[in-house]
């Protein structure tokens, strides 16, 4: 406690004992109203950040769902395959899908040795897991999200074949 409301409670203190009030019960009173208020208010802003925190996560699944549409459009026979010793961008690619979809059980990396101390990898998404991510957060996502997303619960078992 600062000095001035130590001074405070002080004066609080001699006027009930001087005038026989309770004033220091009601001074006391209103300070728990007051921290219970902000209590709340940190509650709900702690609930707002956890929900943004889900947001944020799912709005990275939807940027590598959306980069994997790309590479599907641009190399349709190895748009799940990255060779990282080819291309600098290839592994900078492959790490951030392993950041926001595999250490979040969202998908497999199966490495292939192609030479000494060179590898290839194939991305194994589980569609399945994806299409329910995403589509519990389907009115935040990108219309072209949510058109694959229908091709993809269109096919059988929420699966792309490669």
């Amino acid at each position: 406690m600062n000095v001035w409301i130590r001074l405070w409670f002080a004066v609080l203190v001699i006027a009930d004992r001087l005038l026989g009030t309770h004033l220091v019960e009601w001074e006391l009173a209103r300070l728990q109203r007051r921290i219970e208020a902000y209590k709340a208010q940190a509650s709900a802003i702690r609930q707002q950040m956890e929900e943004l925190n889900r947001l944020l996560q799912v709005a990275q699944v939807e940027l590598c769902v959306l980069y994997l549409r790309q590479r599907r459009i641009l190399q349709p026979d190895t748009w799940l395959r990255f060779a990282p010793a080819e291309s600098a961008d290839e592994e900078k690619d492959l790490d951030m899908l392993i950041d926001r979809l595999v250490k979040r059980g969202l998908a497999a990396v199966r490495t292939e040795p192609v030479g000494e101390q060179t590898y290839v990898y194939h991305l194994c998404p589980d569609w399945a897991a994806i299409v329910g991510l995403l589509s519990t957060w389907e009115k935040y996502l990108d219309p072209l999200t949510v058109s694959w997303l229908e091709e993809l619960r269109r096919d059988e078992n929420g699966e792309i074949h490669h």
